[in-house]
Formats: structure tokens, sequence, C-alpha cells
């Protein structure tokens, strides 16, 4: 059984996780967000913000900007996508598949119990926590190799 690091910050997790998906040995797939900024009529900004300035924000609501992922890897879901079919939040998935807007998952103890689709995601920040609306389309998931604390909360 695979276990995982824990470790109490984001950036230490995220670190090591790139060290274990550049150690594997399949192909390496990139998935950048897309983001689309929408600017209300009353904003104090008055052009678009660069694409890079608009992958570097990086709120608790919003995904990550960038994902590297390879078949094999393990993952997390960090979003309910159906709990009535068990996508639900924080559940361990192996990814079987990958395509452009989805990818396979292998759920289950053995996680070879269910096989699954995993779309693209669109989130919505709020009026409060930027001077813009931004729409940000992403996979719903993490790797876990390593995890925070708080995500391993449920885990066994």
């Amino acid at each position: 059984m695979e276990r995982a690091i824990i470790a109490f910050r984001n950036d230490t997790v995220d670190d090591f996780n790139n060290l274990l998906v550049e150690r594997m040995p399949a192909a390496e797939h990139s998935f950048e967000a897309a983001n689309y900024m929408d600017i209300r009529e009353n904003a104090a900004v008055a052009e678009p913000f660069a694409v890079e300035y608009l992958q570097s924000i990086s709120l608790a609501l919003l995904l990550a900007a960038c994902l590297q992922l390879k078949i094999g890897e393990l993952i997390i879901l960090l979003r309910n996508l159906g709990s009535c079919k068990g996508r639900c939040n924080s559940i361990r998935m192996r990814v079987s598949g990958i395509r452009h807007n989805c990818m396979d998952v292998a759920m289950g103890k053995r996680f070879d119990e269910k096989v699954c689709l995993l779309p693209r995601i669109k989130l919505t920040t709020s009026d409060e926590e930027l001077p813009f609306i931004l729409q940000h389309t992403q996979f719903p998931i993490c790797l876990c190799n390593a995890i925070t604390v708080n995500k391993s909360q449920d885990q066994s």
C-alpha cells in the first residue's frame, strides 16, 4: 500500500510531488489552467493583466495553475463531482488515462474497482478577493504522494 508523506506547507508538498513526478518513467503531460478575466465597469483596472500574472494568483478557492501528470500517478480529488458515484472531496485515485479536457481515473481500495472520467471544472472568484472576477478552468485534483496535514485528515 502506498503511503503519503505528510507536510505542513503547500510549497513543501508541491516540491516533493514534482520531484517524484520527474522520477517516474512514463511520459509527462502538462496542463495549464485556462483563465478568463472579467473586468467590471466600475473597476480601477482598465486593461487586462498578463497571462503570467493570472497563472501566479494563488487563492484557496483556485486550483493549481499548472499540473504535471503521468499515467499511474496517485491523485486526490479536491471538489465533490458526484457523491452518488463516489467522486467525493478527498478521495484518492490513480490516473489511468489522460486526454486534453478529461482524464480516466481508477478508484477503489486497490484502484481497480471503478474507472471514471474527471473533467476540467470552472471556478470563479468573488468580488472581495480580487479587483476583477477571475474564471479559472482546471482539473480539480492535486498529486498525493505528499499531502498537507489538513488534506490528510480523512485519509486512513
